[in-house]
């Protein structure tokens, strides 16, 4: 009888190869997508942390016959983690948008930077932040004193859902916005310590042309960039006394020229 040998037979080079290069090839078509599911994941997640925060100023609110609280002031600290709204919440994770955790002295970079501000007395500092409140929301505010009928000082008025209340800001802690400022020259254009043009600490591209917001009747949802100038920020808030900045420079080259428009 003879007897046949069995003969184990293994990949050869060239088929292990070819695997290898299916594989390769089928990663570089997933990591796009995967990378796209994570940041709106991390969209998510900030619209999460803004319900939080609605839900705090709706108890504050109750809690101080209606009113927002008085002056905030324009120090180097986050508004959003003084003394009388800190008592509302324990978590600092609430700070901090999922996008935006580094801060600038750690290397952190606009859009996607967090601030973080030295307190007196206090050598750690603050807790970093990249959410800002909307300054024109406030009881009184001793930088804007000058123009005390544009505060809005409560949240039960006409138009609420269109008035932001806190929001993604690259600066330090909140936003007095005019009709007439401009857009950022650049996609992540960065300015600090400035009382002009401060619709630039909001305008950023931080969400694929968007970002996140809570307004004033206590709802959250994601804002275009082109929007901005169309929400009610303060009281004379006029948002069809000229055309937004981009359409009368009419710049194709501008980075938000093909951003969708909102009139």
């Amino acid at each position: 009888m003879k007897r046949h040998k069995n003969k184990r037979r293994g990949f050869t080079l060239i088929e292990l190869l070819v695997v290898i290069a299916i594989i390769a090839l089928l990663i570089s078509i997933l990591m796009p997508a995967l990378a796209h599911i994570r940041k709106q994941a991390k969209a998510v997640v900030c619209r999460s942390n803004l319900e939080q925060w609605a839900l705090i100023f709706s108890m504050y609110t109750d809690d101080n016959n209606g009113l927002f609280m008085s002056d905030l002031g324009h120090g180097s600290y986050a508004a959003l983690s003084k003394p009388e709204l800190k008592f509302y919440y324990k978590n600092n994770e609430l700070l901090l948008c999922p996008m935006a955790t580094k801060p600038y002295e750690e290397g952190g970079r606009n859009p996607f930077g967090a601030w973080r501000g030295d307190e007196p007395g206090d050598p750690l500092g603050n807790p970093p932040c990249s959410y800002g409140i909307n300054t024109w929301i406030l009881s009184k505010d001793t930088a804007n004193y000058q123009v005390p009928e544009k505060m809005w000082t409560t949240p039960y008025v006409k138009s609420a859902a269109y008035i932001p209340m806190v929001l993604d800001c690259a600066g330090y802690q909140n936003a007095n916005p005019f009709h007439k400022d401009d857009p950022p020259e650049y996609d992540g254009e960065f300015i600090q310590d400035s009382s002009e043009n401060e619709m630039k600490y909001v305008c950023l591209n931080r969400h694929n042309t968007t970002i996140n917001g809570a307004f004033m009747d206590f709802s959250v949802r994601k804002i275009g960039l082109k929007e901005l100038w169309e929400l009610k920020w303060h009281r004379n808030w006029n948002s069809n006394n000229a055309p937004p900045p981009w359409q009368f420079r009419g710049d194709p080259t501008h980075w938000m020229y093909s951003f969708r428009n909102y009139r």
